[in-house]
């Protein structure tokens, strides 16, 4: 009787997800994190980790980056020349 040989590859840790990228170390060179001024890494760039860039999503979402706006007491209405009508 033949005996067969079965090698299965068993996938690491990193392979099967079960490390987080900003766990191995590799930052890129220069870049910082723009929330908590770490390494960044390759798996979360711009980001050093899960949390920065959830913390930035969160910004995001609730308006934390909004761009202060001047209000314009005009109706937008103008008339042929460019100009808003002017009150007589």
């Amino acid at each position: 009787m033949a005996r067969v040989s079965i090698l299965l590859k068993i996938p690491n840790a990193q392979e099967r997800g079960l490390t987080s990228p900003s766990n191995d170390n590799q930052g890129l060179k220069g870049e910082r994190c723009p929330i908590c001024k770490k390494p960044a890494v390759a798996g979360y760039e711009p980001f050093c980790s899960k949390r920065c860039a959830d913390v930035d999503l969160h910004r995001w979402l609730t308006g934390g980056y909004a761009i202060p706006a001047q209000e314009d007491d005009s109706d937008g209405v103008t008339d042929e020349g460019g100009e808003p009508p002017q009150d007589s």
